[in-house]
């Protein structure tokens, strides 16, 4: 099951074994630009479930909760930066 969230492929296919449907989560994000690498990440382990259903909920909203959080974070020092940059007088002569 592949979902698209913020420029990410999830992919919440759960596992199954010992009757059990094991949920994790695999996160692509390819970039825009060919010359950058894209970004991945797995989390596996999440928990098992009786159903597939109830293992690709719990998958996704992980997916989703981990991307808001991880570009919350982007954002943040973005701004710090940005910050930063704009706190620099503007007659600072260059090295």
């Amino acid at each position: 099951m592949q979902c698209g969230y913020r420029g990410w492929i999830i992919d919440a296919t759960p596992d199954f074994s010992l009757g059990k449907f094991f949920a994790h989560a695999r996160l692509v994000r390819v970039s825009p630009d060919d010359d950058l690498d894209g970004e991945m990440h797995i989390e596996r382990d999440l928990s098992y479930f009786d159903t597939e259903d109830e293992a690709i909920e719990v998958a996704q909203d992980w997916a989703f909760a981990w991307i808001c959080k991880r570009d919350s974070i982007v954002d943040s020092t973005q701004d710090q930066t940005l910050t930063f940059r704009h706190s620099i007088p503007a007659d600072t002569s260059a090295r």
